[in-house]
C-alpha cells in the first residue's frame, strides 16, 4: 500500500482508532503552542494515549492545514 492511500485508510478509521476526527484533533492542536512536530506527537500520546501512527499523521496534517 502506497503512502496516499495508508494516509486514507488512517483517516478514514481515525474516529473507530482514537475517538475522534482529524478535524477535531486538529483543533485540539492547534489551541496549544508547538513548536515542533516532535512536541504534538508526544503530547497527542501522553495525553490521549493515542498510537504513534496516529499521531505522527496528527501532527502532519495540523502543520499542513
Amino acid at each position: 500500500m502506497d503512502s496516499l492511500s495508508m494516509e486514507k485508510a488512517m483517516i478514514k478509521n481515525m474516529v473507530e482508532k482514537t475517538g475522534r476526527p482529524i478535524d477535531e484533533w486538529i483543533e485540539i492542536v492547534n489551541s496549544k503552542e508547538f513548536n515542533k512536530h516532535s512536541e504534538i506527537v508526544s503530547f497527542l500520546k501522553s495525553h490521549y494515549a493515542i498510537t504513534h501512527g496516529y499521531a505522527n499523521l496528527i501532527a502532519h496534517k495540523s502543520k499542513h492545514k
